[in-house]
């Protein structure tokens, strides 16, 4: 589904506003230069600055999981969520920001925690589903979602931010924050000059965890200690200095990271003190998670009339975890070891494009490169490397070039075409081609076909996990997968200057996966599993979607029917399984009250997928029937004095789901299962108050 870009018409909603729709009409996921939604070749979904704020969400995962194809599913452990796009998982969508790829544990932009990235100082989100392959190399498979920050602001200084208190299901304690979730925001923003802008923000989210059916860190007489879902703390500093010329725009980026979860351990023991005293303890253990990213962007004209785009960054996460002994009725540390990383990811990232230096007025041609070299850290405590340390290094390099070509003043084709080396893996081609046809001025067709690779991971590489009940090995021969995809788009809408704003998007996509990864038995007796290039993955995905909006109100919907080939080792099945997906969103605006209302609508059906089963100690595919469930957002929010301040009141998931059935088809390693599913802890309710001076 694109989500509808409205212009709000209205004094209560100032300048800034309209300066945010403004900036978000211009899109970079996949151009030449950054261009409007309407003349780019390839169709780019955009949630824009004005829809997350009417969510009242804090991160990019929260803000996804509204989206039509999008399923965002979260990790009661880690807390971790990923997105799911097309029926595939995390390692096949790339994530970016500013068109960087953003480094996490097994790949760069790939399987990254959405979580992580909030939401302040971002203008807009951009998302294209299909193979991406030309354009943003290994990885984006299932397509890219693109952060953009904000670089620009008309005021010569802006200070916001906003605090937020929101209950974890029922679950909420105001006075020492032992439940509940907390969050803080502030973001201040200068423009120097004419030319410099400068932007500072930090954000601090803390997740006192859920308890559901658990005591939580200091209960043991029910002998039920611990959480259902871990306590997790974030916090997010960031900077920004951005310079723009007539000619000339170059920007600097830094972020650092600091995430903490704690894990409460349900055993505990009896220790006596002696003198007839006794206490109870338990060995708990902290994670620390640190991400820094740095990222120099220039975009400049050069021999006079060609424009060229250069990235340097820097990226670097560390995982550490940290065991201590907790007195559990005295609620303090008795004793504690030192911090030990088990996972590391350190690197250096460049590309660079040049375009518009031909003398052809209907032809404009792209070349560019991108590498990346990468130093991998796993440490022998995380139990599934034979009890050794692994550290390995990969570089990975690109050429590639595309062009687009008017061949009238409706019809444009973009051919691409990349290649890769790597000196681990094999050099793989890549190829796409976009074609762009308008019919009129209210309407178009786009027919897109291209291809990307899958390089196997740092588990699916060299995994080693033997004991006396396990015999699991990675491949270090294992080559990347490849994927190939074709959409046809049409797209309808109405003139801009009419009252009403309108439009119709229907689109179909195949997509299919060869040389899909999965563990296979290589030994049955004794059995030994080993990961192998074997599977196949095919998908159907049926897309129809619309909007509607005028000054005061706008409404989005989108139905999507995806049918998928799961093929996979140990079942063979041509033949397509479908699932549907419904969204909505609808938001009203009262002018002369400024008060506006916002409501968010998803439905999936039964859904078949590859799923991840970890039952043996490693991952393993397996496929699975999850039953339909729905969830609805609401919130209304109200500005109060002259604007300065907003205040915002909603619920999340009102239907109050939290455990979906979840059936193993698949004989899999432990047979057929049916569980049920922990996806949310219920529903919840929020109370946040944004200031803006």
């Amino acid at each position: 589904m694109t989500i509808a870009v409205c212009t709000i018409y209205t004094e209560a909603f100032s300048q800034i506003e309209e300066d945010s729709i403004l900036i978000n009409e211009v899109i970079v996921t996949g151009q030449f230069s950054p261009q409007s939604i309407k003349k780019s070749l390839y169709k780019v979904e955009v949630i824009n600055a004005d829809d997350i704020k009417r969510m009242a969400v804090n991160n990019v995962a929260e803000v996804l999981n509204q989206t039509l194809n999008i399923l965002i599913i979260p990790e009661k452990n880690s807390g971790d969520s990923k997105a799911n796009i097309i029926g595939l998982g995390a390692d096949y969508t790339k994530i970016l920001i500013d068109n960087i790829p953003v480094v996490g544990d097994t790949g760069l932009g790939s399987n990254i925690d959405l979580t992580k990235i909030t939401l302040d100082n971002i203008d807009h989100i951009e998302i294209v589903k299909g193979s991406m392959g030309v354009e943003f190399g290994n990885n984006a498979v299932a397509g890219v979602i693109n952060i953009i920050t904000k670089k620009s602001s008309r005021k010569k200084w802006n200070i916001n931010g906003f605090i937020q208190e929101e209950t974890v299901g029922k679950e909420y304690d105001w006075v020492d924050y032992g439940k509940g979730r907390h969050i803080q925001s502030l973001n201040i923003s200068h423009n120097i000059s004419d030319k410099w802008y400068a932007n500072v923000s930090v954000n601090r989210n803390d997740f006192q965890g859920f308890w559901g059916d658990l005591d939580g860190k200091n209960s043991i007489e029910s002998g039920k200690r611990g959480y259902n879902w871990q306590p997790k703390e974030i916090i997010n500093p960031s900077v920004l200095v951005n310079y723009k010329s007539s000619k000339t725009q170059l920007f600097y980026k830094g972020d650092f990271l600091s995430e903490e979860i704690n894990f409460y351990n349900p055993l505990f023991s009896e220790k006596l003190l002696g003198a007839g005293e006794r206490t109870y303890t338990a060995s708990d253990r902290d994670y620390f998670t640190t991400r820094i990213l740095q990222q120099f962007n220039l975009q400049t004209e050069v021999f006079k009339k060609s424009k060229l785009s250069l990235d340097l960054s820097y990226q670097n996460q560390k995982r550490k975890k940290q065991d201590y002994i907790f007195d559990i009725p005295q609620r303090n540390v008795i004793s504690k070891d030192d911090k030990e990383t088990y996972y590391q990811a350190e690197t250096y990232y460049s590309r660079g494009t040049l375009n518009n230096f031909t003398n052809f007025k209907k032809l404009d041609i792209l070349v560019g490169y991108e590498g990346d070299y990468t130093t991998g850290f796993a440490g022998w405590s995380t139990g599934s490397f034979s009890g050794n340390n692994i550290e390995k290094e990969v570089f990975n390099a690109a050429v590639f070039a595309s062009a687009e070509y008017s061949l009238s003043d409706k019809w444009f084709l973009r051919p691409g075409f990349r290649v890769n080396f790597s000196d681990t893996f094999e050099t793989k081609p890549n190829f796409s081609l976009v074609s762009k046809y308008k019919i009129n001025d209210t309407s178009e067709i786009r027919a897109i076909i291209g291809s990307a690779n899958r390089n196997p991971t740092f588990q699916e590489l060299f995994t080693y996990f033997v004991d006396s009940n396990h015999d699991i090995r990675g491949n270090e021969n294992l080559k990347p997968e490849n994927s190939y995809s074709g959409t046809l788009f049409y797209s309808i809408y109405n003139q801009p200057n009419a009252n009403y704003k309108w439009g119709i998007d229907v689109s179909s996509m195949y997509l299919q996966v060869d040389d899909r990864i999965d563990v296979k038995i290589v030994n049955e007796t004794p059995v030994q599993y080993k990961y192998i290039n074997i599977n196949t993955y095919k998908s159907w995905l049926n897309t129809i979607s619309g909007k509607i909006s005028n000054k005061n109100f706008g409404l989005n919907a989108g139905f999507s029917l995806l049918g998928r080939g799961l093929i996979i080792d140990n079942l063979n099945d041509e033949k397509f399984r479908y699932s549907y997906e419904v969204n909505s969103s609808f938001y009203y605006n009262l002018l002369k009250t400024k008060t506006s209302f916002a409501l968010f609508y998803k439905a999936i059906g039964k859904t078949y997928s590859i799923t991840e089963d970890k039952s043996l100690g490693i991952t393993q595919n397996i496929l699975t029937k999850r039953d339909a469930y729905s969830i609805m957002d609401f919130s209304v929010a109200q500005k109060i004095w002259k604007d300065h301040f907003t205040l915002t009141l909603g619920a999340r998931n009102i239907f109050d789901v939290s455990s979906v059935n979840n059936l193993s088809i698949s004989s899999g390693a432990h047979g057929n299962t049916n569980a049920s599913e922990r996806l949310f802890y219920g529903r919840s309710y929020f109370c946040r108050l944004n200031f803006n001076f």
